[in-house]
């Protein structure tokens, strides 16, 4: 895609554009490494929990948690219905346990596991991160909490190229030349 939209710009600005259309194709590739990371360890820390707990079916139940968090900050949701309905089916008691795993392992994602994988992933602070999720999800929504971590990632190497743009075009950034005595 890159190529065909850089044939539509003027050529001087043909190799900044590609040089921030590939920083940003390098951001969302590692939006969506980190992403795979936590679905990854959220399937682990269901497996091992529903294990720990004595539900039928762990591994197959905590695969699909797993594969759900791939819809980013709701996917744990989704994959419990099919947990809740096994555990009320097991008994009152596996509900409680099944939801004591649950508040567990949203816990230790929440907190833990997405700002710092994610963090590492983009190189952005976790409660960077943290703020992202809050604030988009308060101004927009679910959309905000869903898209709110790329777009800022893609902002934020735009806002870096415009800057580094600027401090070359004005003479506000060199350094000031010292009189020789």
């Amino acid at each position: 895609l890159a190529p065909y939209i850089l044939n539509f710009l003027p050529t001087k600005t043909r190799k900044p554009t590609l040089k921030v259309m590939s920083e940003i194709n390098s951001q969302l590739a590692s939006y969506i490494r980190g992403q795979l990371t936590v679905a990854f360890s959220v399937a682990v820390m269901f497996i091992i929990g529903f294990s720990l707990v004595g539900m039928k079916y762990a591994i197959t139940l905590g695969i699909l948690a797993g594969f759900l968090n791939l819809v980013p900050y709701l996917g744990s949701f989704f994959a419990m219905v099919p947990v809740i309905f096994i555990a009320i089916v097991t008994g009152p008691v596996m509900l409680v346990k099944v939801i004591i795993v649950f508040v567990i392992e949203q816990t230790i994602e929440g907190r833990i596991v997405s700002p710092l994988v994610l963090g590492n992933q983009l190189k952005i602070h976790p409660i960077t991160i943290m703020f992202v999720l809050l604030t988009a999800g308060k101004i927009f929504g679910i959309t905000g909490i869903i898209l709110g971590i790329p777009f800022y990632a893609v902002m934020k190497v735009v806002a870096i190229h415009v800057f580094e743009w600027y401090k070359g075009v004005s003479n506000l950034y060199e350094e000031e030349k010292k009189p020789v005595d």
